[in-house]
């Protein structure tokens, strides 16, 4: 019987210029670019978005509607119903000269930041031991600060959700009473949008973010294995 010999190298050949176009592809998807933000008038844009995908605006901006500075939070969560990789912050007026600016893909984790050209972006690394493991009578996993007396932190798990908590040292929030530093269960923290209940515990390649509220400066850190410790967050601990 008559037989059909293939090409080795000819099925090695299709097979690479099909990798090639599948990565071109996707590369060119707004969705698979780190994202950016852009000013255009009356706002900011923020493109490179999972299509499709939820994404997050955060920002902390000192603000001077009268003689005195306005401290302003703002957290929005927003989806890209259009599928353009491209989501838009309105805002009425003249974005504030002192303000930091971050945009999160939730369905990444991936994230851009922004501040007015005048005033520019500072961002640093957290410690490992920002993220800490629970034990004893700290059943939540915790979020640990030593070295900013008053921030706004963002949890984000990518795939699933954000959440946030704005804590001071000795501030209601702060569950350590350890005079110069801020600890809280990260269980305590607030669903942004439509996530979920906040966790209990870290998983890996979870992103911390920290904006120190007094100097607007953006601190990060992926979560990876946890600094253990023996915090006790008192009272407020959830049982």
């Amino acid at each position: 019987m008559p037989q059909t010999h293939r090409s080795t190298a000819s099925t090695l050949s299709l097979f690479a210029l099909c990798a090639f176009i599948g990565a071109f592809l996707l590369a060119a998807l707004p969705g698979w670019s780190q994202p950016t933000i852009t000013a255009v008038p009356k706002g900011l844009l923020a493109q490179g978005i999972t299509p499709g995908g939820r994404a997050i605006w955060w920002s902390v901006a000192h603000e001077r509607p009268d003689s005195f500075v306005t401290i302003v939070h703002r957290l929005e969560e927003q989806t890209d119903t259009d599928l353009d990789g491209q989501v838009g912050f309105a805002f009425d007026g003249p974005l504030p000269e002192a303000s930091l600016w971050v945009a999160i893909d939730v369905a990444t984790g991936s994230y851009a930041t922004y501040a007015p050209e005048d005033f520019g972006v500072t961002e640093t690394s957290l410690p490992p031991e920002a993220a800490i493991e629970g034990s004893g009578r700290t059943p939540s996993d915790a979020f640990r600060e030593v070295a900013r007396p008053l921030v706004n932190v963002l949890l984000v798990r990518a795939g699933q959700g954000a959440w946030t908590l704005r804590a001071g040292d000795g501030g209601a929030t702060d569950q350590d009473g350890v005079e110069g530093e801020i600890s809280f269960g990260i269980d305590s923290m607030t669903p942004v949008g439509t996530s979920p209940v906040a966790p209990s515990r870290y998983a890996r390649g979870d992103r911390l973010f920290s904006i120190d509220i007094d100097q607007l400066e953006l601190s990060t850190l992926v979560v990876g294995p946890l600094e253990s410790s023996g915090v006790s967050f008192g009272a407020e601990v959830r049982q």
